[in-house]
């Protein structure tokens, strides 16, 4: 069995969270819709949960919990989660809305999977902080589509 640490986990997670910038900043740059543009623009800016929890932890607890081993690799969120989702430049707010919430989605299945497995406290945390913050995310998002802001 290939050895797959944290640090694999929490690398593809940031990859993630790039391509999931990069599709925001694409659409934001061909939507015909102001409000659209907009929310894009700023979803394609605030995800970087990865670097901001770690960014709480010192060097060395970051060096300790990245070395830590998983017994199994966990179903990576991929470009799987973008499938049947088609934004087009004329897309309504609450599509991209939805479509966000998809991905935090995607996030929270590999989180969890994680946090399925025998695993140091540090590292424990880091995953049930990283599933909180996209909880949360989602909430956010689906009170912005219930009060139809954009």
């Amino acid at each position: 069995m290939p050895v797959i640490t944290v640090e694999d986990v929490l690398k593809h997670a940031e990859q993630f969270e790039q391509m999931l910038s990069d599709y925001y900043a694409r659409l934001s740059e061909r939507s015909n819709r102001e409000g659209v543009r907009l929310l894009a623009d700023y979803m394609s800016r605030h995800r970087r949960r990865i670097g901001e929890a770690l960014q709480k932890l010192s060097q060395e607890q970051v060096k300790r919990v990245c070395s830590e081993p998983l017994r199994y690799a966990p179903q990576a969120a991929d470009c799987r989660c973008f499938e049947g989702i088609d934004l087009p430049p004329g897309a309504a707010a609450e599509k991209v809305l939805d479509a966000a919430v998809t991905f935090d989605e995607c996030l929270v299945r590999l989180y969890r999977q994680v946090l399925q497995q025998p695993m140091d406290q540090e590292v424990l945390e880091l995953f049930e902080s990283l599933v909180r913050t996209e909880q949360r995310d989602e909430i956010q998002l689906k009170k912005i589509k219930a009060m139809d802001y954009f």
